[in-house]
C-alpha cells in the first residue's frame, strides 16, 4: 500500500488508532517490517485484549492522508511492576518513505503524555531524531551469557508459573499478576526460591542473529540484576534443559562473574522523570511481541 507521492502534506493528520483501523494498520506493519502478517495480527490482538491504564490509548497513533494510512507507532501503556507508575513503550514506529519527513509528528504526539517513555533498541538511523526530542540512553548494549557455566551457588527451587497449579499459595498477588500476564504474552515466568528468599524472573525465547539455530533466553524482568547474577547457575541450567543455553540481558558493559560477551551499540532510550532500571523490560515490545 504505497501512498502517492503527490499527496498534499497539508492533508496529513495524526490521530489515535481505533479498532476499525486494525486491518489497514496490519497492512502497513506488514509492508514496513520483515515480520510476517501473522506476527502483527497476534501483536494487535494482544493490544486489543490486555488491560490498559485509564485515560491512555490502547493501540497508539497513526498518520493518514486522504488516500489512507501512511505511518504509525504502537504504544504499550502499563504500570511499572516496581513503582506502579505508568510507563509507555513505543513500538513498530514506521512511516512510508514518501512521508518520512513527518515521522517526528508521531513522537511529538505521544510525548504529551507525562509518563516515562521508553524506546527499546531503535534503528540506528533514528537515534539522532529521538535524542533531539529529549530521549536519553539508559542502556548501551547487550550481554550474551552462558549462565549454566556460572559458579555453583546454594540450592534453588525453580518453578514455572504456568506449570504450578497452586502458585497462589507461594507467589505474592502483585508479582503473580505480572508473571501470569507475561505467560499470556508467550514468556517463561519463573519463581525461584532459595533458602531464605524468593525471586521472580521472566524470559522470552528468541533467536540470536549470528546463531539463528540456537535459541536464547532474553531477560524480560527480574527484581534486580544482582539477584539474577547470583542465581545464574541454577537458572541457566534450568533454561538450558529447555533448549535455551544462552541468556541475553541489557547491560552497560561486560559482567565479570558470567561467561559471555558484551555487544555495545544496542542502546535503549527513555524520556521522563523515572529512569528505567536494567532488568525491567516488562510490558514492552520485547515481552509482548518478541522483538
Amino acid at each position: 500500500m504505497s501512498p502517492r507521492t503527490t499527496d498534499n502534506p497539508g492533508k496529513l493528520r495524526s490521530r489515535e488508532i481505533v479498532a476499525d483501523d486494525l486491518e489497514v494498520i496490519t497492512d502497513l506493519l506488514t509492508a514496513g517490517f520483515p515480520k510476517p502478517r501473522s506476527h502483527w495480527v497476534r501483536a494487535l490482538k494482544l493490544l486489543s485484549t490486555r488491560a490498559v491504564p485509564d485515560g491512555f490509548p490502547r493501540y497508539g497513533y497513526m498518520l493518514e492522508t486522504r488516500t489512507g494510512a501512511v505511518g504509525l507507532i504502537l504504544l504499550i501503556f502499563a504500570r511499572a511492576p516496581d513503582s506502579g507508575t505508568v510507563r509507555c513503550n513505543g513500538s513498530a514506529w514506521y512511516v512510508a518513505p514518501a512521508f518520512r519527513t513527518f515521522a517526528a509528528l508521531l513522537l511529538v504526539k505521544i510525548l504529551k503524555f507525562r509518563v516515562t517513555h521508553t524506546n527499546v533498541w531503535p534503528a540506528r538511523h533514528t537515534w539522532p531524531l529521538i535524542e533531539g526530542l529529549g530521549y536519553k540512553r539508559f542502556c548501551s548494549g547487550v550481554f550474551a551469557a552462558i549462565p549454566a557455566l556460572a559458579a555453583k551457588t546454594g540450592a534453588a527451587r525453580i518453578r514455572r508459573v504456568s506449570a504450578a497449579p497452586d502458585c497462589e499459595r507461594f507467589v505474592p498477588a502483585a508479582e503473580l499478576e505480572v508473571l501470569r500476564d507475561h505467560e499470556h504474552f508467550g514468556c517463561f515466568s519463573l519463581w525461584c526460591e532459595t533458602g531464605d528468599k524468593s525471586y521472580p524472573f521472566i524470559f522470552r525465547r528468541r533467536f540470536v542473529k549470528d546463531l539463528p539455530l540456537v535459541p536464547a533466553a532474553q531477560l524480560v524482568y527480574c527484581s534486580s540484576l544482582d539477584s539474577l547474577v547470583s542465581l545464574a547457575g541454577p537458572i541457566g541450567r534450568y533454561l538450558a534443559l529447555r533448549g535455551m543455553p544462552f541468556m541475553l540481558m541489557p547491560a552497560n558493559g561486560p559482567i565479570p562473574s558470567l561467561v559471555g560477551r558484551y555487544f555495545g551499540e544496542k542502546p535503549m532510550y527513555y524520556c521522563g522523570a523515572e529512569q528505567p532500571r536494567l532488568g525491567d523490560l516488562a510490558y514492552t515490545e520485547v515481552a509482548m511481541f518478541g522483538v
